[in-house]
C-alpha cells in the first residue's frame, strides 16, 4: 500500500459527521512518530498530545492562524525564527529558568 492509497483509505474510513478527517487519540506506545509535510487546505488541529520525548515543529506555513495555548514543556520551549503577518501574542508565561527574547522586530509593541 502507498501512502496516497493509506490517505484514500483514511479519508473513506475516518471522517466524521464534521467533515474532519478524525484519526485522533491514537496510541503509537514507545514508536516515534513522524508526521512531516503533512498537505491540507483546510484546518490541522493537533490538541492535547502527550510526547514523553521531543516535539518538533519546524518550518510550518499557515495561511491562517497558528495557535500555540496552555503548552506544558518539562525542558525546553525553543521559538526562533518566526515570521508573523499580524499578532505575535504571547501573555501569560510561566518559565522556570531563562526567558530570552532578543533581536525582536515589531511595526507596533504593547506592553
Amino acid at each position: 500500500m502507498t501512502k496516497q492509497e493509506l490517505v484514500q483509505l483514511i479519508k473513506e474510513n475516518f471522517t466524521n459527521e464534521h467533515g474532519y478527517v478524525d484519526i485522533s487519540e491514537m496510541d503509537f506506545a514507545e514508536a516515534s512518530v513522524d508526521i512531516s509535510r503533512l498537505k491540507t487546505e483546510g484546518n490541522l488541529v493537533l490538541n492535547r498530545s502527550k510526547v514523553g520525548g521531543n516535539l518538533w515543529q519546524n518550518k510550518q506555513k499557515v495561511g491562517g492562524n497558528l495557535s500555540q495555548c496552555s503548552q506544558k514543556v518539562e525542558r525546553n520551549l525553543i521559538q526562533d525564527g518566526q515570521e508573523v503577518g499580524g499578532i505575535l501574542w504571547q501573555c501569560f508565561q510561566k518559565v522556570g529558568g531563562e526567558l530570552y527574547q532578543d533581536e525582536q522586530e515589531a511595526n507596533k509593541i504593547i506592553n
